[in-house]
């Protein structure tokens, strides 16, 4: 239902894998009735005996994925577990074929089939590690690739590029995933092949059965055996027929590469390049003569060529067997088309008829179909994809992992789409709720100055590193304490700090690599246990507190009393002592000295703000910082994100992935919130710590409101040489002026000269 859920026709072995528990289960149901050795005449009887080597051969092709995510060691116990069991079922089939207690040869012929899968499950085994370091390889390829490609700034709360981005590993997750690889393999096909045959003969076998039907003398449990066997073999022969429907999608399209080259280099590169490896190996240094070293050196050899060949002529048989099943599927098709007409002709009035009878209930049918395989959330489609989807598929088809053997399927991208949308879809109708209602009354990131201030000076010398979830529980401990607060605001509180430490344990696990905040997180943890469930802050009821106190400054008192009380017994027992490290510091000293930093902060802020507040205003403030922290820390649920997506090794990184889709779709709200405010500039190392937030801002706000000197004097000079400048423009304009007028006078006098001196001339004359 799981791989149905969230559309994995290829059914991964998460929770039926090839381990102990799955070998003890798989041989109580065998093995109790073939051990069974008098004669067993009913029709039951036998079979019960006949579906037990069924179910066996079942469970060998079901159980086959499943060895890509085990290790080499795993792997040998696990197959040398199974090859005693069949072995043993072998025997115990031959004998009592032999004696007359089975009485259907048929069941001879699954015995040798078991063996035959068997060896193909040791041929595929024997390529696990080499096909393991190659998708290694080209997923830290396209890894480098999207690392290049790193989001800046602002870019990385964007909820669509880190939807993008998450889908690009989960198409390298999922196709890159050892299980998947062995599913779609040609010895995967193969293993379907055998198990739908033999399920098509024994159900033939079944139907034509015509002995008398004859009571068993095991009664009511040969009918349970039975029944057992027939569900766990249906099971089994459903995930083998998805999984041979996906392996047809990608052999279909390996036709083209299935040349002597293409299987010479397959078998070159992973079938046989383990075995290669081991025979380069020089023989056990602990046996000391020459000879005998020699002797175990030839011998080796010689059996590695034996596995060589058989591993050779195994993968060439895998070959020609799907080929051969490539074949059959045309040839069924050339066959219906060749039918008599006659027949097709009543076949297509007989599908009229049907449709036209059955509408209605097809259409639903179709429909459910559609949008069980293709849906996608509304809230986890991209617009981005709508708009330019033929070019954003074709850039996630340069994501998928494959084998140099094998050709990628862009169709598959259809379900890859709707695995990662499930999850997310999931998510998104997971949301917080009561933690987005709360973050709705947030519009800066001041709280996280505003809870604790550096005027309350330190009880201990070395203070534990603060931690988000233990200023959390610290904040929500005294808001439960206030006096004449509705029951709702605070259950309302209580639900939104629920909703909200489960991210903030989640980001301080992730990122959290130096370890800083084992100490702090430990005694958050504790510390909020009781808040949670005994709204308890240590051994005080913080609803008595409540109903005792009458003002939130009394509350806020009370709680600074008693932090201070387990503070100075602290130290008056280390007095004389080396002061222990801050690491080493107890639970209930660190919980107490973020209480008492923090109770004590608030005093001073009532005493210059809150003091003519009442106690619902007090409240709602208080919801105010604590909701600005949460916004500061929830900040870096993208680097989480991202790194879930890549840190893992590649056997589990599907499973990494689907959690970051989930959360990613559980926090999209969230994200979206964020998005849309100015987010302070912090390296990821440095946004996780509360106690980085609060320096960061601390020099934002000391820069805002005192300006430097320098830039006061930069002001100054460029004031005085604008007023300088100024001041030549008007002594310039009033020199020109002077100019301009003693220009006119000279012309005017030299006009009245020139007058005179005509005159003159005109007198002589």
């Amino acid at each position: 239902m799981h791989s149905l859920r969230h559309k994995r026709l290829w059914f991964p072995c998460r929770y039926s894998a090839l381990n102990a528990a799955s070998l003890t289960a798989l041989g109580i149901a065998v093995k109790f009735s073939m051990d069974l050795t008098t004669l067993m005449p009913g029709t039951y009887d036998q079979a019960a005996k006949r579906h037990s080597a069924l179910f066996l051969c079942f469970s060998t092709a079901h159980f086959m994925p499943s060895l890509g995510s085990m290790s080499d060691r795993v792997i040998i116990v696990n197959l040398t577990t199974m090859g005693f069991f069949i072995v043993m079922l072998d025997v115990d089939v031959i004998i009592q074929v032999l004696t007359g207690v089975i009485e259907d040869d048929f069941q001879a012929v699954v015995a040798l089939a078991i063996v035959c899968m068997f060896f193909i499950c040791i041929s595929s085994a024997l390529t696990v590690s080499t096909r393991k370091r190659y998708l290694e390889h080209k997923y830290n390829e396209l890894h480098t690739r999207i690392s290049a490609e790193e989001l800046q700034g602002d870019e990385i709360g964007d909820f669509d590029k880190l939807k993008s981005r998450v889908k690009k590993y989960w198409v390298m997750a999922e196709t890159g995933d050892p299980q998947f690889v062995l599913a779609r393999s040609d010895a995967s096909c193969v293993l379907c092949m055998i198990n739908v045959y033999i399920g098509i003969f024994d159900g033939f076998e079944t139907f034509t059965n015509n002995k008398p039907e004859i009571a068993s003398d095991y009664k009511w449990s040969v009918y349970l055996v039975y029944g057992t066997h027939c569900v766990g073999s249906f099971l089994c022969l459903i995930m083998s027929m998805g999984r041979l429907v996906v392996a047809m999608f990608y052999m279909s399209r390996n036709i083209r590469k299935c040349t002597i080259s293409r299987i010479s280099l397959e078998i070159k590169n992973y079938r046989i390049n383990r075995l290669v490896e081991w025979k380069t190996r020089l023989p056990p240094s602990q046996v000391r003569y020459q000879k005998l070293r020699k002797i175990i050196y030839e011998i080796r050899n010689l059996l590695l060529d034996i596995c060589i060949r058989t591993q050779i002529v195994i993968v060439i048989v895998n070959k020609l067997c799907w080929a051969c099943i490539l074949y059959f599927a045309y040839k069924a098709v050339v066959m219906f088309q060749h039918l008599d007409e006659e027949l097709i002709l009543s076949l297509s009035y007989a599908t009229v008829i049907v449709y036209m009878l059955m509408d209605v209930v097809i259409n639903r049918w179709l429909k459910a179909i559609k949008k069980f395989f293709l849906r996608e959330s509304e809230v986890s489609v991209n617009p981005n994809e709508s708009e330019h989807g033929l070019g954003y598929e074709k850039d996630l088809t340069n994501f998928f992992l494959l084998l140099e053997s094998e050709a990628g399927i862009e169709d598959y991208l259809v379900f890859i789409n709707a695995s990662v949308n499930s999850f997310i879809m999931m998510g998104a109708k997971d949301q917080p709720k009561y933690l987005m209602g709360l973050m709705e009354n947030s519009t800066s990131f001041d709280g996280v100055l505003k809870f604790e201030s550096d005027q309350v000076s330190p009880i201990i010398c070395k203070e534990p590193h603060n931690c988000w979830s233990l200023s959390m529980a610290t904040l929500t401990s005294i808001m439960i304490a206030l006096p004449n607060i509705q029951n709702e605001k605070r259950n309302q509180l209580l639900r939104s700090a629920i909703e909200g430490l489960k991210y903030v344990r989640l980001i301080e696990k992730s990122l959290d690599v130096d370890k800083k905040l084992v100490s702090s997180t430990t005694a958050a943890d504790f510390a909020w246990v009781l808040v949670e469930m005994r709204h308890k802050w240590l051994d005080m009821d913080l609803r008595k507190v409540a109903r005792v106190s009458k003002s939130s400054k009394e509350t806020l008192q009370n709680l600074a009393n008693k932090s201070e009380e387990i503070l100075k017994e602290f130290t008056s027992k280390m007095n004389g002592n080396a002061m222990e490290s801050p690491i080493n510091l107890p639970e209930n000293v660190i919980i107490a000295n973020s209480m008492y930093k923090t109770s004590k902060t608030l005093l001073l802020v009532y005493d210059e703000s809150y003091h003519s507040a009442s106690d619902t205003q007090v409240f709602e403030r208080l919801s105010v910082i604590i909701a600005d922290i949460f916004a500061a820390c929830l900040i870096n649920l993208p680097h989480v994100i991202l790194k879930k997506c890549n840190n893992s090794p590649i056997e589990e990184q599907l499973r990494s992935i689907e959690e970051a889709s989930y959360i990613l779709g559980a926090t999209q709200g969230i994200l979206k919130a964020l998005q849309k405010r100015e987010i302070p500039n912090l390296l990821p190392d440095q946004s996780m710590y509360i106690d980085e937030w609060g320096t960061l801002l601390k020099q934002t706000n000391d820069c805002i409101s005192d300006p430097t000197s320098s830039s006061e004097n930069i002001i100054t000079a460029s004031s005085g040489e604008v007023h300088l400048n100024i001041q030549e423009l008007r002594a310039s304009a009033t020199a020109e002026a002077l100019e301009i007028d003693e220009g006119d006078a000279e012309s005017h006098v030299g006009g009245e000269i020139e007058e005179l001196e005509d005159e003159e001339e005109n007198n002589q004359a």
